[in-house]
């Protein structure tokens, strides 16, 4: 049986990979791009049509569309800027999210093989914390009722049902094969 690696050292590590689960942050990703870009579209046409209301009613004001066609190219820019910073934002937040689900795929991947003493240990600011304490507690429930079915499987075994105690463990191996508890 091998050791289990996590619980010698819970201590805080860090990820060196930012897209961990690339397909799920990037959807999350272009969620909040999508989003953003939405709402630079909203605003801007309804400052165009504003300030078109305006100049309409002042035709005075004529040289303000001039200014701000001039100043185009920079707003361009800047929205550039916007959507790079946005980008940025998402894909750290998205790593909030998608370190732990990863860590967790992981987890039930170990515990299917039968490794019962498996512990989840996510780091300080990870999202899904609250999950991680109750799968660990719902673990360590199992845990305690295979433990409770190993002893009730060995006095089966010193009480003459030996046959049938051996062909519950053999069954137990092919299950999970790295069963441990």
């Amino acid at each position: 049986m091998t050791e289990n690696k996590q619980a010698a050292a819970p201590a805080q590590f860090q990820r060196k990979t930012i897209l961990i689960k690339k397909r799920l942050q990037y959807h999350y990703m272009a969620l909040i791009l999508t989003s953003v870009v939405l709402a630079f579209i909203v605003f801007g046409l309804e400052a165009i049509w504003t300030v078109s209301r305006v100049v309409n009613e002042n035709p005075y004001l004529m040289p303000l569309l001039d200014i701000i066609k001039e100043m185009a190219p920079l707003f361009a820019i800047k929205i550039v800027t916007y959507m790079v910073i946005v980008i940025i934002v998402s894909a750290v937040i998205s790593h909030r999210m998608a370190g732990p689900i990863f860590k967790f795929e992981k987890s039930c991947a170990t515990v299917a093989e039968g490794d019962l003493t498996h512990k989840v240990y996510l780091r300080k600011g990870d999202q899904l914390t609250d999950l991680q304490d109750c799968f660990n507690e719902m673990l360590a429930s199992v845990n305690e009722v295979v433990k409770e079915y190993e002893k009730f499987r060995a006095e089966a075994a010193s009480a003459g049902m030996g046959d049938k105690a051996e062909a519950l463990r053999k069954r137990i191996a092919e299950i999970m094969p790295k069963f441990k508890i």
